[in-house]
This record gives structure tokens, C-alpha cells and sequence, in this order.
């Protein structure tokens, strides 16, 4: 199956000297994994951390297995729901994912990343010259394995992000042949994820809150307001006219962090940390950019809630102000949430 990608905003996949000098699957499949995990964990399944090596193939376990199924037999085997699209320690990944013709390039000349500095902020946030255009990603192999990876992303098409650096806005992106994709996607089996786990402390679909905001601007200069961007507004200038993005990351994020009185210890797991352990944020926000499908502008993303409920209340709350979004970008639009919640809500949304 081929899968005709456009970005919506910038893709990064890491490269040589600190650069994405062109687009890397394995740049890709690690966010692919991240997600597919997080779907697994959220209808029931198990998935393990493959950081810790926790999943081994053993071929004796396997053949000596006396389940009815293959799916039962190779997780006698030693793996978990995850690994066996994915791929383990002696065992092969079920699909091969190549990109071709890719029509992809660089947002702006020269590696120096630009920097979005928010009012009383000192450093701010830096954004490197991440990579446009359009690109196809073939898959072949195993065809219950394409169904489901053909699935999940038409799911990131819709509410997530592909490649690197998600948390500064980048791999936004809309499927071209999307009936084609969705044909093959229909035909993905998820009962044969065993459902046996509970929640989860890694990633769980049913602990995500999901946001898309719309808007239409009333004026063309809509986007020069925004807290940050006007100290750039040359830099930006190129990307609102060649690619209709606008980097307005940095200043949600900004306005969400200081615009309450969260405890320090709350802070730090909602946005991440670099001292003393170094902790990544759980929100994710996309560039602005524009919808081809409805001309309006949009930003989507969301947000590992934290486990505490009156914690993940609160931050329900923050990214559900409407107020704060209109006044932080400077127009009137329309926000929208989806919080799956239990295993039938996370099959709704595949």
C-alpha cells in the first residue's frame, strides 16, 4: 500500500550533523511504535517498554505452545502485543515502510533555529528548519500488519503527529488518497489485542485528552499579535505566504504554563523539565496551518493527562478555555475535545 502524505507543518527525522537532511523512516517508525503502543495499552493490550528489552522471541516456547491461535502462541513466545507488529529481539518486524518520491525541503536556508522568546520568558523555544513538501510511504508485508498501520495513521492524520520533536509543534500532516488508505484500514482486526491490562503508567489512550481548534482570521496580519512572534515577524513572514504555518507553539504553551498557579511539582510533569532530571512535557500542540479540507486555520494536538484526577481536571480545564485560546491568538474560533475514556471509546476513534 502506498500512503501520499503533504505536511501541514514541519517534519523532522534527525539526520547527519544535527540536521534532518532528508526524511529517515527510522525517524518515523519510532513515533509509529510511541503511538501504536498507546493504542495497544488503551484498547487492553499489553505493550512493553522496548527501551527495557522486555520482549524476547523464544522460537522452542513457540513451537511447544498448545494455544489455538498464532497470536496466542507467540505471546507463550515472549511477546507482547506491540512487538509482534513491530518486532522484537528475534523476531522481524511485520511490514517494511519505505519513503519515495519525496518532494520534501527544508523550511528555510541556513540550520540557525528560530527563536520564539514569549514575553518575560529569556529563552524561549527554539524551532529548527524542519522539512515540507510531499512524500509516499509505501508498506508491504505481513497484510493484518499493513491493515492496522494503514489505521493508525489515518488516526495521526487526524489528532497526532509523525517523526521527532512533536512537543514543538512539528509532523502535522494530511493523507492524499485517503478512501484508498481507509479501504484497507476497514479491514483491521483489533480483537486479537488481548485485553487483559489495566490502565497503564506509560502511555494509555484512555489517559489522552485530544484538542482541535478552527478558526477563520479577520484580518491578514492576524498572526504578527502573538506573544513572541512580532520580535520574528520577518523570519515568519516567508512561512505564512510560502506555507501557511505559523509557529504559535511556543506562545500556547506559554500562556497555558503561566497562566496558572500550578504546583511546582504539577508544573514539571505537564511541561516537562531539563534540571535536575531531565522530563519531557506531556502537551502537544501543532504549528497553526491551513485546513485545505475546510480553509480555515487549525491547531491540533493533546495531552497525556497526568494520573491524578484533580490534577488532570485542571488541566482538562486550562486547554478547554476557549478564552484563552481567542485572546493568545488573536481571533474567535472553535474548539473541540475528545477524551476516550474506556477501550469502546478508543476502538470509536480508529
Amino acid at each position: 500500500m502506498d500512503v501520499q502524505i503533504t505536511t501541514l507543518t514541519p517534519f523532522w527525522t534527525g539526520g547527519v550533523e544535527g540536521t534532518t537532511d532528508r526524511l529517515h523512516e527510522s525517524g518515523l517508525i519510532g513515533s509509529m511504535r510511541w503511538w501504536y503502543e498507546a493504542i495497544v495499552r488503551g484498547l487492553g493490550g499489553e505493550a512493553c517498554d522496548p527501551s527495557q528489552s522486555k520482549c524476547t522471541f523464544d522460537a522452542e516456547k513457540y513451537q511447544k505452545s498448545s494455544a489455538s491461535t498464532p497470536l496466542q502462541r507467540l505471546r507463550d513466545a515472549g511477546l507482547c502485543d506491540a512487538c509482534q507488529v513491530f518486532g522484537a529481539t528475534g523476531w522481524r518486524r511485520r511490514f517494511r515502510l519505505t519513503i519515495i518520491n519525496d518532494q520534501t525541503q527544508p523550511i528555510w536556508k541556513d540550520a540557525q533555529p528560530l527563536n520564539i522568546r514569549p514575553p518575560d520568558r529569556t529563552r524561549g523555544w527554539f524551532l529548527p528548519p524542519g522539512r515540507m513538501g510531499t512524500f509516499t510511504l509505501r508498506l508491504t508485508g505481513d497484510p493484518e500488519a499493513v491493515q492496522r498501520i494503514a489505521a493508525l495513521l489515518l488516526f495521526l492524520e487526524q489528532w497526532g503527529s509523525l517523526g521527532a520533536k512533536p512537543q514543538l509543534g512539528y509532523g502535522a500532516f494530511r493523507i492524499d488518497n485517503r478512501e484508498d488508505v481507509l479501504a484497507v484500514a476497514k479491514q483491521a482486526n483489533w480483537n486479537t489485542i488481548s485485553v487483559s491490562q489495566s490502565a497503564s503508567a506509560d502511555p494509555d489512550l484512555r489517559q489522552f485528552l485530544f484538542f482541535r481548534f478552527d478558526f477563520t482570521p479577520r484580518q491578514p496580519g492576524w498572526w504578527t499579535n502573538i506573544p513572541g512572534i512580532s520580535r520574528v515577524s520577518i523570519q515568519v513572514q516567508p512561512l505564512v505566504q510560502h506555507y501557511n504555518i505559523v509557529p504559535v507553539t511556543p506562545a500556547l504553551k506559554n500562556a497555558w504554563r503561566f497562566g496558572q498557579k500550578w504546583n511546582r511539582a504539577d508544573e514539571q510533569t505537564i511541561f516537562g523539565a531539563a534540571l535536575p532530571n531531565r522530563q519531557r512535557g506531556r502537551i502537544v500542540a501543532t504549528w497553526a496551518y491551513l485546513d485545505p479540507g475546510n480553509n480555515r486555520w487549525c491547531v491540533h494536538g493533546w495531552a497525556w493527562l497526568p494520573a491524578q484526577s484533580q490534577t488532570a481536571s485542571m488541566l482538562t480545564q486550562t486547554l478547554g478555555s476557549a478564552t484563552t485560546w481567542n485572546q493568545t491568538l488573536n481571533v474567535q474560533g472553535t474548539l473541540t475535545q475528545q477524551r476516550p475514556r474506556t477501550t469502546q471509546d478508543v476502538r470509536q476513534l480508529l
